[in-house]
């Protein structure tokens, strides 16, 4: 019988095997005590036989140890403690097992990997809360007691020893979390040079811990050496013992890591911590019961267990076990997250890489040029006229109260023909006239009866109104009465002696001419050019609206769909829409341009010779019948049946050219009177020839003024056809960058294909963690 009842208590021991107490509050059916179950640590090898032993029978006041129950729960956890002589007890010693050997490739270093990749990306949404769910051990119970766990997990060695002693020390305020890793590196003797310098090292990182203010944010290290554990730990700073009551910094530190439902709770001593460990886990689930804690639970408070049970290398070993098994539970949730971000990032480098392609130069440019041509087919169609599109439409008054608002800022020049103060010294004088612009526009209502006056118009309507308007202003041009004035101060210097002998008359009032015209028809000439450059330029809202409204209306089925695709561009593309926008600016100061020129020809022609311009007009003989006669007759050698007089023909030849040049010849040719053709000028006559002279300039003044005007319509609209036809593609076709443009286009397209690549690595380093947790075991 005592045999028999030996033997079962071997059995019993075998199978328990030393381990660490896992607390779980379980109700049990018909009972409302707590029942505590205790885990194997096997480390997956079976013991050694024992001998059978005769032993004597239990004595009546000892009570047996409780065998664990047949259904156990996987190991939850693993410490590396070496057994301390002030720990260990004398009892009878149980059979050792097999440990398990530890590895480099296990879960834990995939969770290393995995953790560094991603702090390099801990900016990307959601990597932050990943990383919060890594699962860590956080170490309850005394300094003496977290030291001497420490120690065992660093292994056994004396190196362990003195390292533990300064990674738990009591001048800590921040927390330690600690990746410790099984690798080759044997430290040896603690004096010998490798394992002072790792000492070192330990030392030197954790020296930013030490001091008097609490920090939140945990100070990481990774520390591997030969027989290390494989387990991610932290450890807490002790509040300060004089206080009642933990400070604020103290409770966040327990609440990030305590709290957390993915880190394991190792208490390791009775009393307050495991008091804390119940705060934040009722229920005792992810609570590891350690040392004097798992002692106490699984003696009852009967008699010391083993150091081997309490902290012994087996125990450690199912710590690391239990650990790993957390860690692959919860790989499937890791990688779950990881795919997600995986698609994201895919999706954000697709689009990096997309922006970075349209953002190049060449693309711009392309894009540019494009959305340019299709920028001049629409001009042409919003100038003919189209129903619908009423964007910068205005009537008359308002036009005009917008155009001498942009004169007076300087925004109606362009280029060296025309600066803006020239514009608005031109538009200031017209409107300076009538008193102002409204003055002007009601001249041109109630006086002239512009059409379109009232009514709100754009495109070609408004350009129709505008060539009536700048004809009427032209032709309202007077010469100045301060030139009209000083008349004979003007005239005697303009008389003398030239290369051709003394100055006549007509010469001197050729030279009046350009000094009392020129300057005030120039200045109408301004306002023309800038009154066109202004509504052209007007015309890119209407033109931009036309092209939204195909995308939108019905006209999207009769017109072609690059408008829409262009417009898009440009509106998506802010540079792209103002290269757009300056070229067709440029394309206008074009036209502009030629318009003041051909303007300026006919002006400066007629003041320095206004004798060509006041020339009686020759009026052609157009009656065909009576050439077609004279032609039959001079090949028949009859003229109605009679013979040709050659005297005759030849004497109507010199009539008709004597009365041709008596006509260019007459007093009408400069309207000068007849006692002053042909008379050398003396400045004794200016006095009582002054008004004859003034009403012929006054006269070439109007007549010049009408040809201006005439000329200012034609030209201004065939200004627009040059326009919409060739000018608008030239300009579209020579769009570049200016090298200032250029230089901050390029650093932009590089710090878009900067961030591309970055991306595209952190895209990389999310497919490593992937690759890393599939291929863990």
């Amino acid at each position: 019988f005592n045999a028999a009842i030996s033997w079962v208590r071997a059995s019993a021991m075998k199978k328990r095997g030393t381990g660490v107490a896992v607390a779980q509050e379980r109700s049990e059916e018909g009972s409302g005590r707590t029942a505590v179950s205790t885990v194997s640590g096997s480390g997956g090898e079976a013991a050694q036989p024992q001998k059978k032993v005769k032993k004597e029978p239990p004595q009546p006041g000892r009570r047996e140890k409780r065998n664990p129950p047949a259904n156990e729960s996987p190991p939850l956890a693993s410490a590396m403690l070496a057994p301390s002589p002030a720990r260990a007890m004398a009892i009878v010693p149980e059979p050792k097992a097999k440990r398990r050997r530890r590895t480099m490739d296990g879960i834990a270093w995939a969770l290393s990997e995995v953790r560094n990749q991603l702090e390099n990306i801990c900016d990307v949404e959601g990597v932050r809360d990943l990383l919060s769910r890594f699962p860590e051990c956080v170490l309850l119970g005394g300094i003496a007691a977290r030291r001497e766990l420490m120690a065992g997990l660093l292994g056994e060695t004396a190196v362990a020893q003195a390292a533990s002693a300064v990674l738990v020390q009591p001048g800590m305020r921040q927390p330690i979390a600690l990746e410790l890793r099984c690798s080759n590196a044997d430290l040896g003797h603690p004096q010998a040079p490798e394992a002072e310098s790792w000492l070192r090292g330990v030392q030197n990182a954790t020296q930013q811990a030490l001091g008097q203010r609490l920090k939140l944010e945990s100070l990481r290290l990774r520390l591997s050496a030969a027989g290390c554990a494989n387990l991610d730990v932290v450890d807490l700073p002790e509040k300060c013992s004089m206080l009642a009551e933990p400070p604020l910094k103290i409770e966040e530190m327990r609440l990030k890591h305590m709290g957390s439902s993915c880190n394991l709770l190792v208490c390791l001593e009775q009393g307050p911590p495991l008091e804390l460990c119940k705060r934040f886990d009722p229920q005792l689930v992810r609570t590891l019961l350690v040392g004097a804690a798992a002692s106490s639970v699984c003696s009852g408070g009967d008699d010391s267990l083993p150091a081997s049970i309490l902290c012994g290398p087996d125990a450690a070993t199912c710590l690391e076990e239990r650990f790993s098994s957390l860690c692959r539970e919860r790989a499937p949730q890791w990688l779950s997250s990881l795919e997600r971000l995986e698609g994201r990032l895919m999706k954000s480098s697709k689009e990096a890489r997309e922006l970075a392609h349209k953002e190049s130069t060449l693309e711009l440019l392309s894009k540019a040029r494009y959305a340019g041509f299709s920028f001049g087919r629409a001009l042409q169609e919003v100038i003919q006229g189209t129903p619908g599109c009423n964007a910068g439409a205005s009537t008359l008054e308002e036009e005009l109260l917008d155009f001498a608002a942009s004169a007076a800022m300087g925004h109606c020049g362009a280029g060296d023909f025309l600066l803006g103060q020239d514009a608005a010294a031109a538009a200031a004088a017209v409107f300076e006239s009538f008193g102002g612009v409204e003055g002007y526009t009601t001249y041109l209502r109630n006086e002239v009866k512009i059409p379109g006056a009232d009514v709100a118009l754009n495109g070609g309507a408004s350009w129709r109104r505008l060539l009536a308007e700048v004809e009427v202003a032209v032709r309202l041009a007077h010469p100045p009465q301060e030139s009209l004035k000083n008349f004979a101060v003007a005239a005697i210097c303009a008389g003398g002696t030239g290369m051709h002998g003394h100055q006549r008359w007509e010469d001197v009032s050729s030279k009046l001419m350009l000094t009392i015209a020129f300057e005030p028809l120039v200045l109408r000439l301004r306002y023309v050019t800038a009154r066109v450059i202004w509504l052209l330029r007007q015309q890119k809202l209407a033109v931009s609206e036309w092209m939204s409204f195909l995308a939108e209306g019905p006209g999207a089925r009769i017109s072609s769909p690059l408008f829409t695709q262009h417009l898009t561009a440009m509106r998506s593309s802010p540079v792209v829409r103002d290269l757009v926008y300056g070229a067709f600016d440029d394309a206008v100061g074009a036209v502009g341009e030629q318009l003041m020129k051909n303007l300026m020809g006919t002006l400066t022609a007629a003041c320095i010779n206004p004798e060509i311009m006041l020339r009686p007009r020759t009026d052609p003989d157009l009656d065909l019948t009576v050439e077609k006669e004279q032609k039959d007759c001079e090949m028949n050698g009859k003229e109605k049946g009679k013979e040709l007089d050659p005297l005759r023909k030849r004497r109507e030849a010199r009539q008709r050219v004597a009365q041709e040049m008596r006509k260019r010849s007459g007093p009408e040719l400069c309207g000068l009177p007849a006692q002053l053709q042909d008379r050398i000028f003396d400045p004794k006559d200016v006095k009582s020839s002054a008004p004859l002279v003034v009403r012929k300039l006054h006269k070439a003044f109007g007549t010049l003024a009408g040809i201006l005007a005439t000329q200012a319509y034609a030209f201004a609209d065939a200004s627009l056809t040059s326009l919409s036809r060739r000018e608008v593609d030239e300009a579209m076709n020579g769009i570049d960058f200016s090298p200032e443009q250029r230089r901050i286009l390029e650093a932009r397209h590089q710090e878009l294909y900067d961030v591309a690549k970055e991306v595209d690595g952190r895209l990389e380093s999310v497919k490593k963690c992937l690759s890393t947790l599939r291929n863990a075991r």
